[in-house]
């Protein structure tokens, strides 16, 4: 069992104050009743965890404008594909799709994570009459100015053998280690290791309100550590509805600390005039509402019929994997064991390529806060992988799913 030396003695406290055995009906930790959100979670069925079960989150009532506009040009606009419109007044009908992150620096600044992303316009701030990134920044938490460790944020061409961008070049990562292949600025070392990125932290970070949030019939998770954030303020098209991004979790919990006070997060975390009425949420969640995390139903990267969950201190589960183990080779969470007993398994695992979306409003200026953390201490750490930034010009709901392979 690991050894957790960086939890406080009021942690010790609180989690003696919640159950550590994941209820459940077929699946152990995404089944249950534990665990709220503000939005009505979609259809979704009683899958084994580690399955994909195509889920889809339900619709919002402020899912924005409900019509398409016509073609009227104006530099203030996204040039939308296919639809035989010069909407970005540039004189060229219907653009090629723009590259802007071919031989960006692994450790370069917050706005080259930007266009790693896709997002190649910038501006000068809300009045400007074009659309693009008015600023970004790298910060350890919730209203924090300061960065987090310089090696958990990074700019990468590929993540392993088997991963490779969504679209462009590179795609950005966020880790509660290391943002890179393997977890150390040099050699090998897995995911599964201890020690904090940021130093001693007695009472954890900040992360937004209501967060950590466990997932429905599993622990309360009191401390969030080694938070890293990249924070975008973004003036939207007049013609945009709404947005889509890419991204894929990774995490060296899998598999002996499902369903545990231990499960590291990451969210999407959008404040836009045309959501939630306005106030800050996540939008990147199952159809359970469950957090993105190693109990989050999307989370199928991993070794089929392994034994879950055994030093959470809830009842071992087997995990289907739908995905198996081929996107972790080179990752550093592949990390091989024999960790709940039985054949051996890898020692991590991914959810694989997913595509959140959300409404916005044309011509406002948005803010988009992309977390992750370290839950319960500061082990086994956690990497996302953020790719593929989009506009899309027709109404959208708030989603989660699994894109098409490209």
């Amino acid at each position: 069992m690991r050894s957790r030396l960086t939890v406080p003695a009021v942690f010790v406290a609180l989690a003696a104050a919640f159950p550590l055995a994941c209820s459940g009906t077929e699946r152990d930790p995404v089944a249950g009743t534990g665990g709220t959100r503000a939005v009505t979670p979609g259809p979704g069925g009683q899958d084994p965890i580690g399955q994909d079960p195509g889920f889809v989150e339900g619709s919002r009532p402020d899912a924005g404008p409900q019509e398409e506009e016509a073609c009227a040009p104006d530099p203030g606009r996204f040039d939308a594909p296919g639809n035989v419109c010069d909407d970005d007044q540039d004189g060229t009908v219907d653009n090629a799709a723009e590259v802007c992150d071919s031989a960006l620096a692994v450790d370069a600044n917050a706005e080259a994570f930007a266009k790693a992303l896709g997002l190649c316009h910038k501006v000068t701030g809300p009045s400007d009459p074009k659309w693009g990134v008015v600023s970004a920044t790298y910060t350890k938490g919730y209203n924090q100015s300061a960065g987090p460790a310089a090696g958990q944020h990074g700019i990468l061409t590929a993540f392993g053998s088997a991963v490779a961008p969504r679209e462009g070049d590179a795609f950005g990562v966020l880790s509660t280690g290391w943002a890179r292949a393997y977890d150390g600025e040099s050699g090998t070392p897995t995911f599964k290791k201890g020690g904090g990125m940021q130093g001693l932290q007695l009472l954890g970070g900040k992360v937004p309100p209501g967060y950590p949030k466990s997932s429905p019939g599993c622990p309360a998770i009191p401390l969030a550590m080694d938070i890293a954030v990249v924070k975008l303020e973004i003036k939207t098209p007049k013609n945009a509805q709404g947005f889509q991004f890419d991204f894929d979790f990774y995490s060296g919990e899998w598999p002996e600390y499902v369903c545990s006070p231990y499960n590291d997060g990451f969210i999407a975390y959008l404040k836009s005039k045309a959501f939630n009425n306005g106030a800050p949420e996540n939008i990147s969640f199952d159809a359970k509402g469950s957090p993105v995390s190693v109990n989050n139903a999307f989370f199928d990267r991993c070794t089929p019929n392994a034994q879950t969950g055994c030093s959470g201190g809830g009842a071992q589960q087997t995990a289907a994997c739908a995905g198996g183990e081929g996107e972790l080779v080179g990752t550093g969470f592949e990390a091989r064991g024999q960790y709940c007993g039985g054949s051996s398994t890898v020692g991590g695992g991914a959810t694989g390529w997913l595509t959140s979306q959300a409404p916005v409003q044309g011509g406002e200026t948005i803010t988009l806060e992309f977390y992750i953390w370290d839950s319960g201490d500061a082990r086994y750490n956690s990497s996302v992988l953020l790719d593929n930034f989009r506009w899309v010009p027709k109404p959208v709901t708030v989603t989660t799913t699994r894109p098409p392979p490209k």
